[in-house]
């Protein structure tokens, strides 16, 4: 009997072996699936966000607080004129800007490190937009800012006439024994990164959410059915 139990034995061992390392395997697997789906939903969002998600924004939104009053100018001759062309250049700098994101959000998943995706996947339907900002929201704000930066070129120098057009009439407005008007000279860029960079990554997880709650077609062979199977509603 003893004999038997012996000759036994390394089989028993193989097969808890086997049976560990299939488990490895299965996790192994499950996670590096996991991974694929949470990058492909952002890619499909990123591509998803509508390049014209700007085009309802009203001026008063554009403004920075200091300028809030700009938009009550009316006196001060062609000053409509110029803050609306202001405007609409920030509006089509905003809209050239969003085309160009996408490449750099698909750039910014390769550096991803994603350690737990599977568990990531089941802490909400937005996991995968939050954890992109978390990791690389840094380095995608400051690429968005130099794009940014540049399609509003246009924007500053018309910025740039309504600011001197505002001081020569504050400062006639005072010559003239008027109420006196506040000095304005803020720069209205920083606000203008800040409403941006805000809307879109608000804009990104809500496409990542749409995405992972529009039932997929089971055996499509699309990644997003994983979400299916443990999305929270």
């Amino acid at each position: 009997m003893k004999k038997k139990l012996l000759f036994l034995y390394p089989i028993f061992l193989i097969l808890i072996l086997s049976g560990c390392t299939s488990t490895v395997q299965n996790e192994t697997g499950g996670n590096i699936q996991a991974q694929e789906a949470l990058v492909e939903v952002v890619n499909l969002a990123s591509q998803a966000v509508d390049v014209n998600l700007f085009s309802n924004v009203v001026l008063q939104t554009l403004l920075p607080n200091e300028a809030s009053s700009f938009s009550e100018m009316h006196d001060i001759p062609l000053f409509d004129d110029h803050l609306s062309d202001w405007q609409q250049q920030v509006l089509q700098a905003f809209r050239t800007t969003l085309v160009q994101v996408p490449q750099r959000i698909s750039v910014a998943l390769s550096d991803m490190q994603w350690t737990d995706a599977q568990n990531l996947i089941t802490e909400g339907n937005t996991s995968a937009t939050d954890e992109l900002v978390k990791q690389q929201g840094t380095n995608l704000e400051t690429q968005i800012k130099d794009l940014l930066q540049t399609a509003l070129k246009e924007s500053e120098s018309t910025w740039a006439v309504l600011l001197d057009r505002y001081t020569i009439w504050q400062a006639g407005t005072q010559l003239w024994g008027e109420n006196n008007l506040g000095e304005i000279s803020i720069d209205p860029l920083d606000h203008l990164y800040t409403l941006f960079i805000r809307t879109y990554f608000k804009e990104l997880g809500s496409q990542e959410e749409q995405l992972r709650t529009t039932p997929v077609p089971r055996g499509s062979g699309s990644l997003l059915e994983i979400f299916q199977q443990d999305a929270q509603l």
